[in-house]
């Protein structure tokens, strides 16, 4: 018996057993009993008798005449043969009636919220190994714990013409010599847990490396490990957590959630390595599908079309396909999935290929065949299903946001809505039972929907805290089910933007292919939290009915005014409780009316229950919180809100996208400057702080004329100390210290400037005047051509203009404060000096003007008004360029206002502006690059907006 492949030295492993360790059974005798499982019902009955021969009060029958008469009685159980594959999905079945003790649940959450790389995790049993292979999946998929690093080794099993044979047992021997095996390729194991610990000494060799050993107590038909207990009262905070999920509140864990009679149609699910619900498959599997799906394609044309589709929705990681990518995460910042594109036409992108690929499937695949397709090939239409069905839940988002005014137009309406239920039901239908795609052929729907979503250019796409499949469908059924045993079941869903926009639709969905006799289920959207306070989105005020109501989209008021008007019940159906608050103030709102209202969510932050009841740093819980929820959750809180690069949720997004990227090809070259000779009526559009090729597709593709590449960098250790919060991956290369450069980002620059386009300015700015030699040397270290121009973020005298001149003849940018004191003397000092053929004069209305970088400032006083602006600079010969950091239909309004006043204005100059937080900001290695890696700071959205602006103007 081998140590696992992966050992290597410093790796910290946890080692567990699984039967009576995890779980209180054991999984082999409970699948062996399970008629029609694994063995025929006679078979079964000779089981049980060669099972209390073997293990009853007074063994008549050794461990290994046991294990062979199992074998043979499975062989004779199953003329067809066995496989490791039968063996996994048997192991699989049989878990969904096994839960995880409630401290293991909860001790293992943890290990996988842990930063990356993380512990990885041997189940090391004496079980057969495929069929361990299952119950370990089905026990994690069970938990709702995908994404945990972890292999098991049990005792081999060999399948020659389709019987069993025994292989190599396990036994406790074998175990202490893959524990050993562990220890002395250098791994660190941090816990050792087995019940079957007499005379093994693998506990005292672990204990002796300084691992920790639980040795486990067998307790049958318990619900929670009293031996896991005592391993969690260590730590006080895990205790507790353990203590709220596994009780029997209402706000507990819905254990039962796991055996629900439709629980194996989520097998058809692609299987995941992370947290977040994205299928990732084997590159030769999926290929392996892909090719043989799109054989059953027979139109001429049809089957590349579907590839090229299916191939724009998946991302490539090594030897993996991740069935979620570029297309579905329309919210994700930038650096992420670094692309010049908008949001906006990724969007388009989506709905229409999912749309035309669905198509494609209906007419020449999926009729009549879905049973018979093989799971990888199902795997790969949910994945076109999948982004079908986010498309338009971000299309109803936009909608339902933009629909809140009284004096907004109506876009969303009954035929609209209909598109994306029937989007749910196509998915959902696909997983619980065969695919129903007649909404793909709705194309004026669509199309319109298309346009409405198009023209909301001030509604951006969110991201939504939960969109995992298997917990949506879970909490579903388990509502469900909840709901029929206390006979309520709803007459309307209201659910909570954007967290849980799925959760009332997959509801309405899954109820009505799983529960047909039942009424159907109404759904209405509620853009409301409690946290809106703390976003400056509300009033300090409770909401009253006529409030709150206020913050459901006109399209869906009606219906919710005849639920309250009815003696129904109304299900508030949110996502997650952190607080409890927003369901709480819902439902105080909503309950004066003669409804019943019930409050239920997927998910429950233990985490922050447990600090508040300990009184530890957190969110304050609500009056009364214990009360809120009607119904039982099934699974803690993967944190998700906007808080990008600390919550659990973007961290995963962050290790499953954030590889080395490929640069992406330029779009069309800039234009020349359309201020021209003539001085035209275009606007110059100059976007500052451009670093990388990124960056660089992004304002081409936005119509940039010119790109400032700064030096400006602060000395060190100013300078690398400002940039730890966007998490440099690589040490900065050695630079001269009295020679400001953006040395993390020098490689990256170099890089661009390979792949500037023609027409494209480029200019260096810098906020001290430089010598010729300086100038120089900068442009030769960043890999600049000598063309570029000169902007100077600081003041300048007569005699530097004069050697500038000649330090970099390609042309000057000179900055103004706009709230300088001496504004119209100087100004009037740089129209007279620079020349109005190739220099510019930047007015400069944002924290970066000269005089407040000189003084330390972190903000302008106060903006001087545009006329006493204009009055200082009507007539001038040297064109203006007008710079702040506020919106591009401002900035756009001031040239123009400028312009009126007599001023001749070249152009703009975006500042940050076009860039995404700082917080989102992230440098992110270049593939093929020699480790150059750039701070990704554009986003094409923002830049977009300048780009209508400017085609405005």
């Amino acid at each position: 018996m081998t140590a696992p492949m992966a050992a290597a030295p410093g790796q910290k492993w946890l080692v567990l057993d699984v039967d009576r360790t995890l779980i209180n059974t054991t999984s082999w005798y409970r699948a062996c009993v399970a008629p029609g499982l694994l063995l025929t019902p006679q078979a079964v009955e000779r089981f049980r008798t060669a099972n209390e021969r073997a293990y009853g009060l007074a063994p008549t029958l050794s461990e290994a005449d046991f294990r062979e008469l199992t074998l043979d009685l499975l062989n004779s159980s199953s003329p067809a043969g066995w496989s490791a594959r039968r063996m996994r999905d048997a192991g699989r079945r049989i878990a969904r009636e096994l839960p995880l003790y409630p401290e293991v649940a909860v001790y293992l959450r943890q290990v996988r919220q842990r930063p990356r790389p993380t512990t990885r995790i041997l189940f090391l049993s004496a079980g057969h190994q495929p069929f361990i292979e299952g119950v370990v999946d089905g026990l994690l998929r069970g938990a709702l714990l995908s994404g945990l690093s972890y292999e098991v080794v049990g005792s081999t099993l060999e399948f020659p013409g389709g019987n069993c044979v025994q292989g190599v047992v396990l036994d406790g021997d074998g175990k202490a010599e893959v524990v050993s095996r562990l220890l002395d390729a250098g791994a660190e194991i941090e816990l050792l847990a087995d019940d079957n610990y007499h005379d093994h000494p693998m506990f005292e060799r672990v204990e002796k490396a300084g691992g920790r050993v639980l040795r486990v107590r067998h307790e049958p038909d318990r619900s929670s490990s009293r031996s896991w207990r005592a391993l969690l009262a260590d730590d006080p905070h895990l205790d507790l957590h353990a203590h709220l999920a596994g009780g029997d509140t209402r706000y507990a864990l819905d254990r039962l959630s796991v055996a629900d009679r439709y629980a194996d149609r989520l097998d058809i699910l692609p299987p995941t390595d992370n947290s977040l619900g994205t299928g990732t498959v084997d590159a030769e599997v999926f290929t392996g599908a892909l090719d043989a799906l799109c054989a059953r394609v027979t139109t001429p044309g049809e089957a590349d079309r579907l590839r090229r589709h299916i191939l724009a929705c998946v991302y490539e990681d090594g030897d993996l396909i991740r069935l979620r990518g570029r297309l579905f995460h329309l919210a994700a910042p930038p650096y992420l999935l670094p692309e010049p594109g908008t949001s906006r036409a990724r969007w388009c992108e989506a709905l229409d290929g999912a749309l035309d690929a669905a198509a494609i499937l209906d007419r020449a695949v999926l009729p009549g065949r879905w049973p018979e397709l093989p799971v990888e090939q199902r795997w790969i239409v949910l994945c076109v299903l999948d982004h079908l069905k986010n498309a338009a839940t971000h299309a109803l988002d936009v909608l339902t946001r933009t629909g809140l005014a009284d004096g907004a137009a109506g876009d969303l309406d009954d035929e609209l809505e209909a598109l994306v239920e029937e989007s749910y039901l196509a998915y959902w239908s696909a997983v619980f039972a065969t695919p129903r795609l007649g909404v793909v052929h709705r194309v004026a729907a669509w199309q319109r929907m298309r346009a409405l979503v198009q023209e909301c250019v001030d509604t951006p796409f969110r991201m939504r805290e939960l969109d995992d499949p298997a917990v949506i469908a879970r909490s579903v059924l388990s509502l469900a089910r909840q709901c029929e045993e206390r006979g309520e079941w709803p007459t309307g869903i209201i659910d909570f933007q954007s967290g849980a926009l799925e959760l009332g639709l997959a509801f309405a969905a899954i109820a009505r292919i799983t529960r047909p006799h039942r009424p159907a289920v109404g759904v209405a959207h509620a853009v409301y939290s409690s946290k809106d306070l703390l976003r400056g989105h509300d009033s300090a005020a409770p909401p009253d009915l006529e409030s709150f109501v206020s913050r459901v989209a006109k399209h869906f008021r009606e219906r919710v005014y005849s639920w309250l008007d009815g003696d129904g019940v109304v299900l508030l159906y949110d996502n997650n409780v952190t607080t409890f608050t927003t369901l709480a103030v819902a439902k105080r709102v909503l309950s004066g009316s003669s409804a019943r209202v019930r409050a239920a969510v997927a998910c429950v932050n233990y985490d922050n229950i447990a600090r508040r009841l300990r009184s530890l740093p957190g969110e304050e819980l609500c009056e009364g919180w214990q009360e809120v929820l009607d119904y039982r959750p099934v699974t803690d809180y993967v944190t998700a809100f906007a808080t990008w690069g600390t919550s659990a949720k973007t961290l995963e997004l962050h290790r499953m996208y954030a590889a080395p990227a490929e640069p992406p090809p330029l779009p069309a070259a800039a234009a020349a400057d359309p201020v021209g000779a003539e001085g035209s009526g275009g606007l110059l559009f100059k976007v500052c702080r451009v670093h990388n090729p990124f960056d660089l597709a992004a304002v081409v593709a936005a119509g940039a004329h010119a790109i400032g590449v700064h030096a400006v960098s602060p000395p060190e250790p100013a300078y690398s100390a400002a940039q730890e919060r966007h998490g440099p991956l690589d040490r900065a290369p050695v630079r001269r210290p009295d020679l400001p450069l953006a040395h993390y980002e020098t490689e990256a620059i170099r890089l661009m400037a390979t792949m500037l386009p023609p027409g494209l300015k480029v200019v260096v700015v810098m906020e001290r005047v430089p010598d010729r030699r300086d100038l120089q040397t900068l442009l030769a270290t960043l890999g600049l051509p000598g063309s570029s121009a000169l902007q100077l973020q600081c003041r300048v005298t007569a005699a530097e203009l004069a050697q500038l001149r000649q330090t970099a003849p390609a042309g000057l940018v000179c900055a103004v404060g706009a709230d300088q004191e001496d504004f119209e003397e100087y100004f009037r000092f740089l129209d007279g000096a620079l020349d109005p053929r190739t220099d510019h004069i930047l007015v400069d209305h944002s924290v970066h003007q000269p005089d407040l970088i000189a003084a330390g400032a972190t903000d302008a006083p106060g903006r001087a008004r545009t006329e006493n602006l204009a009055r200082a600079m009507r007539g001038n010969r040297v064109p203006v360029l007008v710079a702040d950091d506020t919106s591009a239909r401002t900035v756009v309004e001031r040239c123009a206002a400028l312009r009126a006043h007599g001023v001749l204005v070249a152009g703009c100059d975006t500042q940050n502006s076009v860039e995404v937080p700082k917080q989102a900001q992230r440098y992110r290695l270049i593939k093929d690059a020699s480790g150059a890696q750039a701070l990704v700071r554009k986003c094409p959205d923002r830049l977009r907006e300048w780009t209508w602006a400017l085609d405005g103007a």
